[in-house]
């Protein structure tokens, strides 16, 4: 373990010189900065070799505080071995530089000699440092240097790296079917040694998604799957066919479910069965029962035996993408492991397209279709967003044409559905609507309607004309000397007027 814990002190040397560079202030920025770009230089210059060597894996966890698995390494690599891939100079390197011109220091000269060692030291942390290893690293140190030159700031030149460059090991690299049958063994839980996971060996007061990472975490939201343990395919079919409006989607779901039912019935019997592909597409505005209906999804696939726990694990953009090259994938990976089982809902997923120079979406996206494939029997993806952009979403890439092939369109609730909604609120919490005020909720409802675009806000918008009324409920009996049960329970016309006041 000495070399590991070598290559950590130099790190961590790295680190300090940075964080002594700047004011208080700005420190815990840098060091995120910091972390996230020789995160991202790291697994370039092995990406550069196509090769696994074990020590990788172990490695990053010395260095970043957290476990990481053979999967999320090779994938981070396989995207960041792309050479058309460029690692993004940091901005605290540049106020270095800044700081240099203005009052003639070496900050930045220092930075990248401390920079070269402790990369060095990660290229040869397998025992080799390859001619590809030191081309990258060469490359990743040029561009610090033309960044400090176009300020006017001179950089001392790190030694030579070419001939530091030693013959390759390849005992010291797993070969491809080696590392297959790692990663199987990682994933069928049969390996003899398994590195810590965030799931084993945790101090009892440690809940899963700690780490010592700088980066913040943003935290996909999971539902498990058995909420209430009576639960059965007939009882949540009964679920979603009580939901309001979302004919259509219920006509589908049901579809699908027969679908299912028939093909494990011909497999039961020695029939040949059709490929089926559950993962879905969901089209729609905003508030229109997505989230709702992929929630109910997961259970139904739970209860039909295509997936093995049937969480959903809802997640975005925020969730998935980091802002340096590499740490995308690990990010990504990381909120996978979490769905394995069951669902990976995304939200709004179009974003991850949405510019043609977005290489960190595309990592996030190349990162999901590969988890797709290599766990085809625990992981079912369901993407969501505005009908147009989804479209295009899944057109953009022929990875994901492939695997959506079904489209479930979510339409606008109607002023009848959205005051159905309402009403449901009202139930729910106790409250009542006398006619007056009905009356002009659907009046306010039928008019959002006729005018909506693609913003509007559907049962959200319900949802927010509700709470406003409750509390002009309350706010107008607070001053009554004495309340009756109908006081309390009665929303009036009034109450709605005070709510949707520059609503219509």
């Amino acid at each position: 373990m000495e070399k590991f814990t070598q290559s950590k002190a130099e790190f961590e040397a790295l680190v300090q010189f940075v964080e002594n560079s700047f004011p208080e202030s700005e420190r815990s920025e840098a060091r995120s900065q910091l972390t996230l770009f020789c995160t991202g230089a790291i697994l370039k210059i092995w990406g550069s070799n196509t090769l696994y060597a074990p020590d990788y894996a172990t490695l990053f966890s010395t260095l970043f505080g957290t476990t990481y698995t053979i999967e999320q390494i090779v994938t981070a690599m396989s995207c960041c071995g792309d050479p058309e891939r460029r690692l993004q100079v940091p901005a605290f390197f540049g106020a270095l530089v800044r700081k240099d011109a203005g009052q003639n220091s070496s900050l930045a000269s220092v930075f990248i000699q401390k920079l070269n060692a402790f990369l060095v030291g990660a290229s040869m942390i397998n025992g080799d440092f390859t001619l590809e290893e030191a081309t990258c690293l060469t490359q990743i140190l040029t561009e610090l240097i033309r960044v400090a030159g176009r300020s006017g700031v001179r950089v001392q030149t790190p030694t030579d790296l070419m001939g530091r460059v030693t013959p390759v090991m390849p005992e010291t690299y797993l070969q491809n079917d080696a590392l297959v049958e790692a990663v199987r063994r990682k994933k069928t839980g049969r390996d003899q040694n398994p590195p810590r996971s965030p799931k084993n060996d945790r101090p009892e007061n440690e809940t899963e998604d700690e780490t010592d990472s700088d980066e913040p975490e943003i935290k996909p939201v999971i539902t498990n799957a058995s909420e209430k343990e009576d639960e059965t395919i007939e009882s949540l079919l009964a679920e979603l066919d009580g939901l309001v409006g979302l004919d259509g989607v219920k006509q589908d779901v049901h579809s699908l479910m027969n679908f299912i039912k028939v093909t494990q019935i011909r497999a039961q019997r020695g029939m040949k069965v059709p490929t089926i592909s559950y993962h879905l597409v969901f089209t729609g505005n905003p508030g229109t029962g997505k989230t709702t209906v992929a929630r109910l999804v997961a259970k139904l696939y739970y209860h039909m035996g295509i997936l093995s726990q049937g969480q959903l694990v809802e997640t975005d953009r925020s969730a998935l993408v980091a802002g340096y090259l590499g740490q995308t994938a690990i990010k990504t990976q990381k909120v996978i492991q979490k769905a394995l089982g069951g669902v990976l809902f995304i939200d709004e997923a179009y974003s991850l397209t949405n510019a043609n120079d977005d290489s960190y979406g595309k990592e996030a996206i190349e990162t999901i279709l590969k988890a797709m494939e290599d766990h085809r029997d625990e992981l079912v993806v369901i993407v969501a967003g505005y009908t147009g952009l989804m479209r295009q979403f899944i057109e953009s890439n022929p990875g994901l044409s492939s695997r959506f092939s079904k489209y479930f369109e979510f339409p606008d609730y109607t002023g009848a559905e959205l005051l159905a909604i309402f009403k449901r609120f009202c139930a729910k919490n106790g409250y009542t609507l006398d006619l007056p005020a009905e009356a002009k909720l659907l009046e306010t409802f039928d008019a959002l309607y006729e005018k909506r675009n693609e913003h509007f806000g559907n049962a959200r918008t319900a949802r927010n004309i509700f709470e406003k009324a409750i509390n002009a409920q309350a706010n107008r009996i607070a001053m009554q000397a004495a309340f009756t049960d109908s006081d309390l329970e009665s929303v009036t016309e009034a109450d709605i007027l005070e709510a949707i006041g520059g609503v219509v």
